[in-house]
């Protein structure tokens, strides 16, 4: 009972450091449970509880994660701050390729938004879905859970001329597919060739009900293109003097088929008077709003996008959200 009598003197002190040592010693080192330290040293457990955390905040025990991934979670929280997100996630991945998209990073974060995703569908939801290589591969990750008519998805966009590229790039079919979900496609072109066009064919009732669905959609799956390398681009819908002239406009990326300017306004240039799709500012109208983005060619009209709050979670990767946060 020496060892009792001693630690009893010693837990009448004003500070025990003995005792809290020995606690602090037994649950970190030995790696016994709370319940176990207190019976082996004799005393209730709330106290060693409360000894272990005053260990902590004395200094006497300071605790390290060793983890790349540590990095990952204060990076999620700088940039909910930052750009007033609801949540963020940040990805790991390989360095970035700086002078070109790079496919695999798209696949990594559909991989990863995949599951953040499917967390968030509820039955009755309407989702509005964007176009593109990653939100092509979130849906091509989702675990197929049937939901029938209780679910709508809806194109947010128009869809591409071509029809051997359509697969490539469309996400809301297979985004219903997976959801057994009713899918209202906007099968008409992404880019018209007139503006005249383009009014002739949002004008039509069918249009105008399925834009106005999208409008108010429940969820929508976001991403973002470069302003001269997103898929806009390498499907040939714009020529090339106009991307050059759209960049000498102001233009830093492609959102919702738009190209924007850094404050996420859409560029005033004819490409911009012959798109079909909502605007950036009709997301508004919009419960909640997920941007699947990442990579040095998109940076700029991400931080567009999430400095406008057009996003309430992102989902990108360790680079960019290093680059989004800094100066």
């Amino acid at each position: 009972m020496r060892q009792q009598a001693d630690m009893s003197a010693n837990d009448g002190a004003a500070w025990p450091e003995q005792l809290a040592v020995r606690v602090a010693w037994c649950y970190y080192m030995l790696g016994l449970t709370q319940a176990q330290v207190a019976e082996r040293l004799e005393i209730p457990r709330m106290r060693v509880n409360r000894l272990l955390a005053q260990a902590r905040e004395r200094g006497l025990v300071s605790i390290s994660i060793h983890s790349r991934l540590t990095e990952n979670i204060e990076l999620e929280e700088q940039l909910c701050e930052r750009f007033g997100l609801v949540r963020a996630h940040v990805a790991l991945a390989e360095p970035p390729i700086a002078d070109r998209e790079d496919p695999a990073l798209a696949e990594l974060l559909g991989r990863v938004a995949a599951p953040i995703v499917e967390k968030l569908i509820v039955p009755g939801m309407v989702i509005g879905v964007g176009w593109g290589n990653t939100l092509r591969a979130l849906a091509n990750a989702m675990v197929a859970r049937p939901t029938g008519s209780e679910v709508s998805v809806i194109s947010m966009v128009g869809s591409l001329n071509r029809r051997s590229s359509i697969d490539a790039y469309e996400a809301s079919t297979p985004f219903a597919q997976k959801l057994g979900a009713e899918c209202f496609y906007l099968a008409v072109p992404l880019i018209c060739d007139s503006a005249e066009s383009r009014q002739a064919i949002v004008s039509q009732p069918a249009i105008v009900e399925m834009m106005e669905r999208a409008r108010h959609a429940d969820l929508a799956m976001l991403s973002v293109g470069g302003p001269a390398t997103g898929t806009v681009a390498q499907t040939g819908l714009v020529e090339a003097d106009e991307l050059a002239e759209l960049q000498a406009a102001g233009a830093v990326g492609n959102f919702l088929g738009h190209y924007i300017d850094a404050d996420a306004r859409v560029v005033d240039h004819p490409v911009n008077d012959r798109v079909v799709g909502l605007r950036p500012e009709e997301l508004a109208g919009v419960g909640h709003r997920v941007m699947v983005s990442g990579g040095p060619l998109k940076l700029a009209g991400l931080r567009a996008v999430l400095q406008a709050g057009l996003a309430s979670e992102l989902v990108t990767d360790q680079d960019s959200a290093r680059r989004l946060l800094s100066p």
